[in-house]
C-alpha cells in the first residue's frame, strides 16, 4: 500500500501543475504565440494543446520529485539534499576526461559489436584513475542523488518518465549522465567504480530500443525494476494510483473546466 504521504504528494501535485497551467498569464502567452502562425487547426485548440504539453512537461519534473519523496521514505537511504535536485551544481571536470568521454561516444556510435559492459567498465576506472589536474568548471543539475546508509554506496539516478526520446536528445542524455558521473566522482574522491553508482531511470516499463552507450544490465533500470531493488513500496499501486487518479471525477473537473476556459476565451 501507498504511504499516505506519498498519496497527498500526488495529489497535490497534480492539482498544483493544472492550476499553474490554467493560469490567464499562461493562456494569454499561448494565444499571442499562436495569433501569429498559420495553421489549420484552430487556434484555441493548438492553445489547449500547447497547455497539454506544457503539463506533459512538469509531469517529468514531478516523477523525479515523487521518486525522490520514495527513495527517502526508506530507512536506509539518505537523499543527499545538498546536490539532489538542484539545477545549479557547480562541478570540475578534468579536460582529459572530458575528451575520454567524447571520445568513448563516438566509439559506441561506430564500432562494431562492441562489449558495452567491458568498455563502459572500462571507462568508469579510466574516469577514476585520472590524474589531470587541468579542469573545467560546469553548471549541472542532478535529478536525484543519494546513498545507502549502510554500504556507503552512491547512486546517481537521471530519472526520465518514459524511453521515447529521439536520437538527438538519448546521445545528449548519455553524454550528460557520463559526464555527471566523472563530476560527482571527482567531488567525493571516489575510489572504486562500486562506491558511485550511475544509472538512466525510466519511470515506466517501456523500452524503445538498445541503449549503445550504458549497459543496460548494470546502470539502466526501467519502473518495476527500480522499485523492486531499492523501494518497498510496489510498483504498480503506484501505478495503479496514478491511472485511477487521472480518472477520478475532481481530476476530470479540473481539465474540463481548462479545456472550457480555453475554448470561451
Amino acid at each position: 500500500m501507498i504511504d499516505i504521504a506519498i498519496k497527498n504528494l500526488i495529489n497535490s501535485a497534480v492539482s498544483t501543475m493544472i492550476e499553474k497551467t490554467s493560469a490567464v498569464n499562461k493562456m494569454t502567452h499561448l494565444q499571442d504565440k499562436h495569433e501569429v502562425k498559420v495553421h489549420f487547426i484552430p487556434k484555441r485548440y493548438r492553445v489547449f494543446g500547447g497547455l497539454l504539453q506544457s503539463m506533459n512537461i512538469q509531469f517529468g519534473n514531478f516523477i523525479e520529485e515523487l521518486m525522490t519523496a520514495l527513495i527517502d521514505n526508506e530507512t536506509k537511504y539518505e537523499i543527499l539534499k545538498e546536490y539532489s535536485g538542484k539545477k545549479s551544481n557547480s562541478f570540475r571536470l578534468s579536460v582529459s576526461n572530458d575528451k575520454r568521454i567524447d571520445e568513448y561516444i563516438t566509439r559506441c556510435q561506430t564500432e562494431q559489436n562492441m562489449d558495452l559492459c567491458k568498455e563502459f567498465a572500462t571507462l568508469q576506472d579510466d574516469i577514476l584513475n585520472d590524474t589531470d589536474s587541468n579542469t573545467n568548471k560546469f553548471k549541472h543539475d542532478i535529478d536525484i542523488l543519494f546513498k545507502n546508509t549502510e554500504t556507503g554506496t552512491i547512486y546517481y539516478v537521471e530519472s526520465k518518465y518514459n524511453d521515447d526520446h529521439d536520437t538527438g536528445k538519448f546521445v545528449d542524455i548519455n553524454r550528460k549522465i557520463i559526464k555527471t558521473y566523472a563530476y560527482l566522482a571527482r567531488e567525493f574522491d571516489i575510489q572504486n567504480s562500486s562506491d558511485l553508482v550511475p544509472i538512466l531511470f525510466f519511470f515506466t516499463n517501456k523500452k524503445m530500443k538498445g541503449n549503445i552507450y550504458i549497459p543496460e544490465q548494470t546502470n539502466i533500470l526501467r519502473g518495476r525494476n527500480f522499485f523492486e531493488k531499492f523501494l518497498s513500496v510496489k510498483y504498480s499501486d503506484v501505478d495503479d494510483y496514478l491511472s485511477n487518479l487521472s480518472e477520478s471525477d475532481d481530476v476530470v473537473r479540473m481539465f474540463d473546466e481548462l479545456y472550457s476556459k480555453v475554448m470561451n476565451s
